[in-house]
């Protein structure tokens, strides 16, 4: 986990493990994965619980507030790369679906994912497309959570609390910038 960039904190990163050790065989899904560090949380457990784990970006960048932030590092570096080289270094089993998110849900049937964790982009109109592609791919008991709820990312948390008051979901909080959703 240390030594790879990205704004996932370790106390998120205790929280993620627990999340994916949680499930014993199933689909795992986070969409956005950057260069791995919250991938590095979970990879290993996933692997040892026969997991499938499926990490979703296209590595071009963002339609939020960060985009340039992103722009400048996606112009000197290939971050795909970099995400594939950290999770081999690990020795992190991975399926990659190097493709937009809702592209990437169509692939997967209805109710077929048992967990989502969604970090992509932080506009809300991005978020509230993927909090509707991806909880129709949950099975029934399946969670759906995320990253960067937070102050800092409003249109992020509007998209969430609207998602969460139309389908009678609650939404939790976990340490820091944490959300999943419950009913």
């Amino acid at each position: 986990m240390r030594g790879i960039e990205g704004w996932f904190s370790e106390d998120e990163g205790r929280w993620y493990a627990r999340f994916a050790r949680a499930l014993r065989g199933g689909v795992f899904v986070e969409v956005g994965s950057w260069k791995g560090r919250s991938t590095s949380f979970i990879g290993r457990i996933c692997n040892a619980n026969g997991t499938r784990l499926v990490c979703v970006d296209h590595w071009s960048g963002s339609r939020d507030v960060l985009a340039p932030r992103y722009a400048s590092a996606l112009a000197v570096e290939d971050v795909e790369a970099a995400f594939r080289a950290n999770m081999s270094a690990l020795g992190i089993v991975v399926e990659v679906l190097a493709e937009p998110s809702t592209i990437a849900a169509a692939r997967f049937d209805t109710a077929s994912v048992d967990r989502v964790f969604l970090d992509g982009s932080h506009d809300g109109a991005s978020v509230a497309e993927d909090l509707r592609a991806w909880s129709a791919r949950l099975r029934p008991d399946g969670i759906l959570a995320g990253h960067d709820y937070s102050f800092r990312h409003p249109e992020l948390c509007a998209a969430v609390d609207a998602f969460a008051s139309e389908r009678g979901l609650v939404v939790r909080r976990g340490p820091r910038d944490i959300y999943w959703l419950e009913r």
